[in-house]
């Protein structure tokens, strides 16, 4: 009998990432909008995808200093998910239900 094995390519790309811009705009006093360089992974742009770290490297070079190559498996991409809201207890939920039929 024979076995076949599934195996999964792992395809990586890289992002060459911008910072948002500062809201409310503002300008610096070169006269170019401020980029918000503090803000989470999760809210840059993507202004580019390249196939190799190299090349992205390669990119980085020719943009402005705040640019950064990051790899599509990076967890900082991911947004974080609210926080799930707790359910109503039972004695709130059956002091409503008592409420209401009064």
């Amino acid at each position: 009998m024979r076995k076949c094995y599934a195996t999964a390519a792992v395809l990586i790309s890289w992002f060459l990432m911008l910072p948002p811009p500062v809201y409310p705009p503002v300008k610096d006093a070169s006269g170019d909008y401020k980029m918000n360089t503090a803000a989470p992974m999760s809210q840059w742009l993507t202004f580019k995808t390249l196939k190799s770290e190299a090349g992205c490297k390669a990119q980085l070079k020719k943009v402005q200093p705040f640019y950064k190559c990051v790899s599509s498996d990076d967890p900082a991409l991911k947004k974080k998910a609210p926080a799930a809201a707790g359910a109503p207890s039972v004695s709130t939920v059956s002091g409503a239900a008592a409420s209401h039929m009064q």
